[in-house]
């Protein structure tokens, strides 16, 4: 298994005995009352009652399972995989393919995907194309194009995922655009654009070139686009879908192959077992309904892994972020209006960054308005938040108006309709990326975390390297280094 340059043996070593014992002396965890057992919500975990997601009503079938009626505590697990989101989902299924054989248990706090798998805008697009230039310059020019294409062939997975098992999760394939209203930023992205093409040139078969950008600048961008106060657009083929069902498709893939999923069941604490444990088990899991072992303990906590594992969240690596996103209706009828066939992004008005998706004709909520960022009218940008109870209201009323403005009134209407607004936890990284492999000195215990809110990117794949790691002994090549979870301990909160 490679390790990232930026970390060596010895540091890691150092790092051993204060990395373990931070997860051994978790904390002793007051409780109370649920399934007879009590219990309390320490800061970090989920919440037990979060705000309504748009994408899970109704909730799906496989919502509150529990394979078995009741915890198995009395076996040892080839694996437990903490999370059921759409890492938790692909972890499981992808081993499960693998080796039918294994059994495998999956712990979710809350109901299936109901975390941020189940609470983002909508958007599956490899958008994060922007950053290639950076890319190269900080980590050269292969391991860029390693990102680039492994963010493309994700998105792609997923859709070969989607298409060959008929999921029913309103998946479309769109015309998307990053646009842009000032001429620095506009400039800024046609360049990469160039870039890129000059990258291709040179390496034809090593990026992310089978999704072409389509550059549209000052009038030709109004017309085309139809927003009537852009200087520029980069266009580029996008996808749109109810990610809730989509992560419980996958889901019900594992469970088919003998996933045994317990929600509503709080992973609380890990306790690493000494090497002659009883049937080989490695860690313990202290749940809110008992204890479970595993010989293997795969964390896809994302947002609540600080507060799982002392140990990352000491590293200072990992920020947890509260995201908010509206469901909204325009006025007048869109559904002949091309415009509302697309998806878009703008990440230059007045640092807004915000992200829309459209609710495709046939689809259940046909034409409703899916807009999520405006974190800039929170002071703190909502950095280390992690209850996803709550609404900001500031951040609630521009999201209201986003679309009136972005669209302009021949393609809104005057008024705005209000159809849901909810909030979900993400985790960002200060590089940006994922934080993949097993933790140092801790045999057993893996992490495929902190997508970056862009999970629906990076995450499919992320799991199908994760597997690799954990039944092959090292990452694929096609891998990116530079998402390797040594990196985490190579910094300090402070740095």
């Amino acid at each position: 298994m490679w390790l990232s340059s930026a970390i060596t043996v010895l540091q890691i070593a150092a790092l051993i005995p204060e990395v373990r014992a931070l997860v051994v002396r978790s904390p002793q965890i007051p409780i109370a009352k649920r399934d007879g057992i009590d219990q309390t919500v320490l800061a970090g975990f989920p919440v037990k009652n979060p705000t309504a997601s748009y994408w899970q009503e109704p909730p799906h079938r496989i919502a509150n399972l529990r394979t078995t009626p009741h915890l198995p505590t009395s076996e040892t697990f080839d694996y437990v995989i903490i999370g059921s989101g759409v890492s938790g989902a692909s972890v499981a299924m992808k081993l499960l393919s693998r080796d039918p054989n294994l059994s495998i248990l999956m712990l979710e706090a809350r109901t299936a995907a109901s975390a941020a798998s189940g609470r983002n805008g909508g958007h599956c697009k490899a958008g994060d194309w922007k950053d290639v230039k950076e890319w190269v310059e900080l980590y050269g020019e292969d391991e860029a194009l390693r990102i680039g294409k492994m963010e493309q062939d994700c998105v792609d997975d997923l859709r070969a995922f989607v298409r060959a098992n008929n999921v029913s999760s309103g998946w479309q394939d769109v015309e998307t655009a990053d646009v842009y209203w000032t001429k620095a930023a506009f400039e800024k992205a046609a360049d990469i654009v160039k870039y890129q093409e000059e990258l291709e040139k040179r390496r034809p078969n090593d990026g992310p070139w089978s999704n072409k950008r389509r550059v549209y600048a000052g009038q030709a961008a109004r017309d085309y686009w139809k927003w009537p106060q852009i200087l520029g657009a980069v266009a580029y083929t996008s996808h749109t879908q109810n990610p809730y069902l989509t992560v419980c498709s996958i889901l019900e893939k594992g469970l088919e192959k003998g996933l045994n999923l317990q929600t509503n069941t709080m992973a609380l604490a890990l306790n690493q077992l000494n090497a002659s444990s009883e049937a080989g088990a490695k860690w313990e899991v202290k749940t809110d309904r008992g204890t479970v072992k595993g010989k293997a303990v795969v964390l896809t906590t994302n947002s609540y892994t600080n507060a799982l594992h002392p140990g990352l969240a000491s590293t200072g690596f990992l920020t947890p972020q509260r995201a908010q996103v509206a469901a909204v209706h325009p006025e007048k009828d869109t559904s002949n209006n091309t415009v509302f066939l697309r998806s878009h992004s703008y990440p230059d008005l007045h640092s807004g960054n915000n992200y829309i998706a459209i609710r495709a004709p046939g689809d259940i909520g046909a034409g409703d308005v899916i807009i999520g960022g405006s974190s800039k009218f929170s002071p703190t940008r909502e950095r280390n938040i992690t209850d996803d109870s709550v609404i900001n209201q500031d951040m609630a009323d521009d999201l209201r108006a986003v679309g009136r403005v972005v669209f302009g009134y021949e393609n809104w209407g005057e008024t705005t309709t209000v159809v849901k607004e909810w909030t979900g936890i993400i985790c960002n990284t200060p590089d940006g990326f994922p934080v993949v492999g097993g933790l140092p000195a801790q045999d057993g215990l893996w992490a495929s975390v902190c997508m970056n809110g862009h999970g629906m990117a990076w995450a499919f794949r992320a799991a199908e390297a994760l597997v690799d790691m954990m039944t092959e002994g090292e990452a694929p090549e096609w891998f990116p280094q530079s998402f390797d979870i040594a990196r985490a301990f190579n910094r300090t909160s402070k740095s």
